[in-house]
């Protein structure tokens, strides 16, 4: 009996998964269960509205909206009810989670029964998931089968807090794209846009009493570029909360207030001598910058009515503060024990104000060093384990850690991709976060709202690119945040996602189309051939691939087995997903005399920074034009290169041709001088030409071509002298630069 019984259980799991597998929702449904026939929308379809309820027309909005523009089906109102053909709306308190709705749809007609209007939202979202994905165009089309399969959904969030955060301040973004995010967050049913106005580059929020302060700029920052004005916040405010999403503002303080200080410049430290003192620009924790704040807090209190306003509160050096006598000072009259503590004050009298005016302030989670403020939400970003740790104090938390979370991170190994912040997120990576963290009783879990990704936007200067950095992985996060930790599924997502990309196709967004990672490996043949490989974890789909630079097509070759290069080219490759190319990657590949033919290292490279070994210098593979963690880029700190290549036997030879990396505002620097000497045997050496490196102005790659009377050689050591040290005025001046060096090229 308990084997009939354990079968019957395993059956009935099986047939959930396999409906949820044919039915294309992301994020994935708490319940659902397929039945048969179905339900078409028609131009004599009705909605009866049973909710007496202003907001709910705003949740069936998208529905209407999108009907009329693509299948010139305008769904109207009425009050009498029908027994068929028609969407039956209701609110139900029986519903116990306040975002909850239950979905079903028979042949006959449609039912919506949700806690609030926020679930007929969601339950909006997923029957246009449920039509064809035409349905997101802007243009009629007589063409689209408006027809829902007969099913019952039973939905509801796992978490309340479902966010995204994006950085305005490093890069202006324009209102009209602005609404154009906040519509594909609520697709995703994303409820809360943290909106980072203000940080050291820049104060994109209008004040009316400080009105210096948006048309401030910090000094190393190129432009301003623009800000939004009250009436424009006030505006994206009402866009939002149509879309049941809530705005988190952001006022950064009191670190990254370096644009703030350039206007009002009183409210910064000062030394014993009076001189101003800027690190992470810090504001002053004196009474008169509190106050500062507090009346910026209540212009943004007025505009933005979310219970929660987001005061920032991290990466304060406190450097300033260690030299300000006005700061030491504070610290004895309020009998504090270090400079966290004094950071602690400044953020609790910034709450007693907030929580005076009846809201509440988030902060990142370095409010925690010296004492949490009474009533304050943590912002989890330096580790899924600072969250915890506010949960345990009683404190809730939002969990978004750099492990996770931020979407300014690379999101695939191709050299090609766009300039990113160092650090790697991939789709996978974001899927399988998990918001809870380790070791909570299940009463400490509670004060876990939920998960927020973050998008930084100081390599991300447009929209279009903001659109690559966060979709798809704001779907997968947005699955995170919404579905049971026991339904998710990596393959399943994936198969869910390419029917979503779709309809985002439609709405024209610019989302990044890396979900497996092609992977390549090179080798040499007998005969001096490069032998290029692919790999994928894509179930065994094809990978097709053109070795002239072109974009691969479904006509273009299938990679059966190593290629064999015999001249250099920009090999190109993509994998398929539903019937899609995807994934697609770029790897220029030079074919010379070095390629293929052994180096040896004076010294090897930085672990860090030795992905490729030394044979990445001569694989004939070029890195990234961008980035310099990848497979291909070699780094040394405080170093000389130095190396020396065996051509196996003596040949002729007139040009080397080497890449440096340059970035000094990471520390990295191009050599001073390179060195070429040669020789017959490996041990006799003499020099052969040396030359003194030009700093360029701007970062990047450096390609630096030496030519020589033509030699016959057997060795050549190649020396790259290090920089030296960082010249003053510039990022870590006084320590010893990074020299990268990537492939060398033999003529």
């Amino acid at each position: 009996m308990n084997r009939i019984i354990l079968l019957l259980l395993c059956l009935c799991s099986l047939s959930k998964v396999f409906a949820q597998a044919q039915v294309n929702i992301i994020p994935l449904p708490k319940h659902l269960s397929l039945e048969q026939g179905f339900f078409r929308i028609n131009k004599e379809t009705k909605i009866i509205n049973l909710t007496n309820n202003a907001e709910t027309k705003n949740a069936l909005k998208p529905l209407q909206e999108k009907l009329q523009k693509s299948a010139g089906i305008n769904l109207s109102f009425q009050t009498k009810i029908s027994k068929a053909n028609c969407i039956v709306i209701e609110l139900d308190k029986n519903l116990t989670n306040p975002e909850a709705y239950l979905l079903k749809i028979s042949p006959s007609k449609v039912s919506i029964k949700a806690a609030n209007p926020s679930g007929v939202f969601y339950a909006v979202q997923s029957i246009l998931q449920l039509m064809p994905p035409e349905i997101e165009k802007s243009t009629f089309s007589s063409k689209i089968d408006c027809k829902l399969q007969a099913l019952t959904i039973e939905d509801a969030p796992r978490f309340p807090y479902r966010g995204i955060m994006l950085d305005v301040s490093r890069h202006f973004m324009p209102v009209d794209f602005i609404k154009k995010y906040l519509d594909e967050l609520a697709a995703l049913k994303l409820n809360r846009f943290h909106w980072h106005l203000t940080d050291g580059q820049a104060f994109r929020f209008e004040s009316k009493k400080y009105p210096l302060l948006h048309t401030a700029k910090s000094p190393q920052w190129p432009t301003n570029e623009g800000f939004y004005s009250q009436a424009e916040m006030r505006d994206i405010v009402k866009y939002a909360a149509e879309r049941f999403i809530t705005i988190i503002p952001e006022i950064d303080v009191p670190a990254h207030s370096n644009a703030a200080l350039v206007a009002y410049p009183q409210y910064a430290c000062l030394d014993s001598t009076g001189k101003q003192l800027l690190f992470q620009g810090e504001l002053c924790p004196k009474d008169e910058s509190i106050a500062f704040v507090n009346d910026i807090l209540d212009e943004v209190m007025e505009i933005f009515p979310s219970k929660y306003i987001h005061i920032g509160g991290d990466e304060a050096s406190k450097t300033a503060w260690h030299k300000c006598p006005n700061c030491q000072k504070r610290i004895q009259e309020k009998g504090l024990k270090s400079i966290d503590e004094l950071q602690s004050d400044f953020i609790k009298s910034i709450e007693q104000h907030v929580n005076q005016k009846g809201r509440q302030i988030i902060g990142w989670d370095e409010i925690l060093d010296g004492g949490l403020a009474p009533n304050a939400t943590v912002m989890a970003w330096r580790s899924i384990e600072s969250g915890g740790t506010a949960a345990k104090l009683k404190h809730q938390a939002i969990i978004s850690p750099t492990s996770h979370c931020y979407l300014d991170y690379y999101q695939s190994e191709d050299p090609n991709e766009p300039l990113a912040f160092s650090g790697f997120i991939n789709l996978p990576k974001i899927y399988s976060f998990e918001p809870i963290p380790e070791g909570l009783t299940k009463e400490e879990e509670k004060y876990i709202l939920g998960g927020q990704a973050n998008l930084w936007t100081e390599q991300v200067p447009v929209g279009s690119h903001v659109e690559y950095m966060t979709f798809p992985r704001a779907v997968a996060l947005a699955e995170v945040d919404w579905s049971t930790k026991e339904s998710r599924n990596y393959d399943h997502f994936l198969n869910r996602l390419s029917s979503y990309l779709n309809r985002m196709d439609y709405r024209q967004v610019n989302y990044a189309k890396h979900f497996y990672e092609i992977k390549t490996s090179m080798s040499t043949t007998a005969d001096n051939a490069i032998q290029l490989a692919f790999n994928c974890d894509n179930g065994n789909a094809p990978i097709y691939y053109t070795l002239d630079g072109t974009s691969p097509t479904l006509a273009s070759a299938q990679y059966k087995s190593p290629i064999a290069i015999r001249e250099s080219s920009t090999v190109k490759a993509s994998t398929v997903m539903k019937g899609k190319l995807v994934d697609e990657i770029t790897r220029r590949i030079t074919y010379n005399k070095a390629t293929g033919k052994v180096i040896n290292l004076d010294t090897p490279a930085d672990q860090r920074y030795n992905r490729g070994g030394a044979k990445a210098l001569t694989n004939g593979m070029f890195g990234g034009e961008s980035r310099f963690g990848d497979e291909e880029w070699l780094g040394w700190n405080g170093l000389d290169f130095g190396g020396t290549l065996d051509f196996g036997k003596e040949i002729s030879i007139q040009k080397a041709t080497f890449r440096f990396f340059h970035k000094p505002s990471s520390w990295i620097w191009i050599p001073s001088e390179v060195e070429i000497l040669g020789s017959k045997d490996g041990v006799n050496f003499t020099k052969i030409t040396s030359q003194k490196v030009s700093v360029p102005q701007q970062e990047g790659v450096v390609t630096l071509p030496v030519t020589f009377n033509q030699q016959s050689l057997r060795f050549i050591k190649i020396i790259a002298h290090s920089f030296g040290t960082i010249p003053a005025n510039t990022t870590g001046a006084g320590d010893k630069p990074w020299l990268f060096v990537d492939e060398i090229v033999v003529e």
